[in-house]
């Protein structure tokens, strides 16, 4: 059972309890029994962590996804599954990235492969969990990027100005992974509720299919860009990188998820503060109410083609 779904069980008994104990109130020995009942669990519900780092999460749906629920179908299953694992694994690189300042530097990237563990029930659906780690660190990253996955379609069934914030921290490879685990939900009418660690949300069909129609009327334009410049470095804070072109203009964004650590550190020894030429890719992203945000992803850095800048 999840953080959350742990905590809501406890209120539900605090308040039956509660409400049993105004009622015997004036009977001293009935009383002072489920007194310290109610005293029990709001102690236990106090002592409860704020944040769990358990690599899982619950995927219940509804509607022409499910059978009652006896089963789901396993089209749905896969089409939903996969495009939630990419995200998962985008957001996993950029937890690990992000991380690396504090803990040194990891030698492999987070195993962000999950598995479909058991087949909830209620609403029908999927639990997923990370099965495999490769360091002490893999289950927290793991389990930080579900959250952030969770944070994201929660934004995309809010409001465009909500969405618009969330998703510019982002790299953009995850839109096209949002609009299609979306498009799956919204095409069989469903609900999405999803549960992990201390986090629990549910989207109405209505709402799914809102956040499907915002998504998908955000336009996502890739242009590759070669250009001559000073690479200022690697921000690991962030897991960003910043450059400056011949013209002076500083240009920063999100290190590709394809660089290997290997890369990233010859890059590091090799050509920070030197002039150098830098391969980039520009996501040009126009949303549905017209607003625009560019950002830039680091492909290559290699030698310079210019002998003086």
């Amino acid at each position: 059972m999840s953080l959350y779904k742990y905590k809501i069980s406890l209120e539900a008994q605090i308040a039956q309890v509660r409400k049993v104990y105004e009622s015997v109130k004036k009977d001293f020995f009935m009383s002072e029994n489920w007194r310290t009942k109610l005293e029990e669990l709001e102690n236990e519900l106090k002592e409860l962590p704020e944040q769990l780092h358990e690599p899982r999460i619950e995927m219940l749906f509804s509607g022409k996804a499910v059978y009652g629920s006896t089963g789901i179908k396993s089209s749905f299953v896969a089409k939903t599954v996969k495009p939630f694992q990419e995200m998962v694994k985008t957001q996993a690189a950029l937890v690990r990235f992000g991380s690396v300042g504090k803990r040194g530097r990891a030698k492999k990237g987070a195993t962000t492969d999950l598995y479909l563990t058991a087949l909830p029930v209620g609403s029908f659906g999927v639990e997923l969990s990370q099965l495999e780690t490769v360091d002490l660190f893999d289950s927290d990253d793991v389990s930080n990027a579900i959250k952030q996955v969770v944070e994201i379609i929660q934004s995309s069934a809010a409001d465009d100005e909500t969405f618009e914030r969330t998703i510019s921290n982002v790299p953009k490879r995850n839109l096209t992974n949002l609009k299609k685990l979306l498009e799956e939900i919204a095409e069989n009418n469903s609900i999405l509720k999803l549960e992990t660690n201390e986090i629990g949300i549910q989207i109405t069909e209505e709402k799914v299919k809102e956040a499907y129609l915002r998504v998908s009327q955000t336009a996502d334009l890739e242009t590759e860009i070669v250009l001559d410049g000073i690479f200022r470095g690697i921000l690991l804070d962030s897991g960003r990188f910043e450059v400056v072109d011949i013209e002076g203009r500083k240009i920063s964004g999100f290190i590709s998820q394809d660089l290997t650590e290997e890369e990233l550190i010859s890059y590091d020894q090799n050509f920070f503060n030197e002039k150098c030429q830098i391969t980039l890719k520009e996501h040009r992203t126009t949303f549905k109410t017209g607003n625009e945000k560019v950002e830039y992803e680091l492909l290559e850095i290699k030698a310079s083609s210019q002998q003086n800048l």
